[in-house]
């Protein structure tokens, strides 16, 4: 078991504990004003070195050399040096950054390590120059997600898009039809349909080596991936909700926990679900999937149309993914994995100015109309070429993957932010339909933007420690029952100090 079980982090973020920051106070109106005129000196005539750090996913971030990073450096006569940490270490890597203050120019955040920091002089306020450009201003979001969990007047950061119901269950739809199985719509028929994709050989290969669905751990080991339209079946909020009027925490749902938590244990118990999905790494079920080895998946459908299933046709070329609505749970409720902006970009306040201003320069070209399209496309010669009104992809785009910025750190608040110039038009109207089909079944984190000083303290922990009880009962290892003591214990190492916190700042946005 010594594979799962979380690592308690320690907090390595105390008052004054990150070097360079010398007085943990923010800049003042003034200086930031006069940064921002100060910054008007930056001719593009000084060759910068700057650093940029992102999470990587897939087929990991790009090497040293790559079409994309030499156009950039010679349009902003910069010597661009990424970092793609993969998200399964990215927090990680974070708290040795925080220790030693070695931060990058600028880099991505979740939504804790962002408040943790906030307050500390690390962000440079970008308010003050956003007048010089204008892409930034009018492309991410407007004034409220800008200001968003920044000080009242203060824009420490810029928002890093993503959909909200980015991703829905697709499944095999060959396998429901090669066993005579209609599409599930209730949970219920759900287990019943991935246990025949468990049990009755869909694949026809003659080998048990099927699973109906398969599991992740997030990054930090607070949660799940992979099954939130089980969760919200079963009644669980996404992390936080509302009841009679205030937020309650999915840690303290008993009723629903148990119900999720048989569900699961049954499904593992018999061999429906992944019996690795406690080591899983966050992609792996997408891996599985691919593979042919997973018959539903949770999935994004650009990702699916452009990676997921030309690889199953390569497993399988008979194999056809469908969208699969979330299942009603026992009292009808459903819901989808639903994101919350709360990924933040942000400027080191420490280097600089002119570094500061040629990263201000180079964002605000990326979501501009022109690098809008040469970010989502790559560069034209390159990556595609175009003849008249046709474009075609050239070879190069998918060994040079020019998107990456696009995807994994910069973008534009655009629903089509990765429908390609030469994805046909049923391409572009299916993933758009999927995005249509589960904005109904939005399942919202209703505390998604506010704060907890005891949650981005020792919420981490605590909900690590959560977890590790519930896998030991999904597993089998501890009866369904004992889940009460685990949402006692909850609540009582900080549980109950971050719900009343959290509470106070709801009542407080609602005024």
């Amino acid at each position: 078991m010594k594979q799962w079980i979380p690592i308690t982090l320690a907090v390595l973020f105390a008052t004054g504990a990150v070097a360079g920051c010398s007085s943990g106070t923010t800049a003042s109106p003034e200086a930031g004003k006069a940064a921002a005129d100060q910054s008007t000196t930056d001719d593009l005539k000084d060759k910068l070195e700057l650093n940029i750090m992102a999470i990587s996913y897939e087929g990991g971030g790009w090497p040293t050399s790559n079409p994309m990073i030499d156009y950039l450096n010679k349009k902003f006569n910069v010597d661009l040096k990424f970092q793609w940490v993969s998200q399964d270490n990215y927090k990680e890597k974070m708290n040795v950054l925080a220790a030693s203050g070695d931060f990058p120019d600028s880099f991505l955040l979740m939504k804790d390590d962002f408040l943790k920091w906030r307050d500390k002089g690390v962000f440079l306020d970008v308010k003050p120059f956003l007048s010089k450009y204008p892409n930034l201003a009018k492309q991410l979001g407007g004034e409220e997600q800008l200001q968003f969990m920044s000080p009242k007047g203060k824009y420490y950061s810029f928002p890093y898009y993503q959909i909200e119901t980015q991703t829905s269950f697709g499944i095999r739809k060959d396998w429901l039809d090669k066993l005579g199985l209609k599409m599930p719509t209730t949970v219920d028929e759900f287990y019943d349909v991935t246990k025949a994709f468990a049990k009755q050989d869909p694949d026809g290969n003659g080998k048990n080596d099927t699973y109906g669905f398969s599991v992740s751990l997030a990054p930090n080991k607070t949660d799940f991936k992979h099954i939130d339209p089980i969760k919200a079946a079963f009644g669980l909020v996404n992390i936080w909700g509302l009841k009679d009027g205030k937020l309650i925490s999915w840690h303290t749902q008993n009723k629903e926990l148990k119900d999720f938590a048989a569900f699961m244990n049954k499904a593992y118990t018999e061999g429906v679900m992944d019996k690795d999905f406690a080591i899983n790494k966050v992609k792996d079920p997408q891996d599985k999937y691919e593979a042919g080895k997973v018959g539903i998946d949770d999935v994004v459908p650009n990702v699916l149309y452009q990676t997921i299933v030309p690889n199953v046709k390569k497993i399988d070329p008979k194999a056809e993914t469908v969208q699969l609505l979330p299942p009603k749970g026992p009292t009808g409720l459903q819901g989808t994995s639903t994101n919350s902006i709360t990924q933040r970009i942000v400027i080191n306040s420490k280097i600089d100015p002119k570094k500061q201003e040629r990263l201000l320069k180079l964002f605000d070209y990326l979501v501009s109309d022109e690098g809008n399209i040469l970010t989502k496309n790559g560069i034209e010669g390159v990556h595609y070429k175009k003849d008249g009104d046709k474009y075609t992809k050239l070879d190069a785009f998918d060994k040079d993957r020019p998107i990456l910025i696009s995807a994994w750190y910069l973008r534009r608040f655009d629903l089509n932010t990765q429908i390609r110039l030469w994805d046909d038009k049923k391409t572009a109207d299916d993933v758009n339909q999927w995005f249509k089909n589960s904005e109904p079944f939005k399942w919202t984190n209703v505390a998604a933007g506010l704060e907890s000083p005891t949650d981005v303290k020792s919420g981490a922990t605590i909900d690590q420690k959560f977890m590790t009880a519930l896998i030991k009962v999904i597993m089998g290892e501890q009866p369904i029952d004992s889940l009460d003591q685990a949402v006692e214990q909850w609540k009582k190492d900080g549980g109950d100090k971050i719900a009343q916190e959290y509470n106070e700042a709801y009542q407080k946005s609602q005024q």
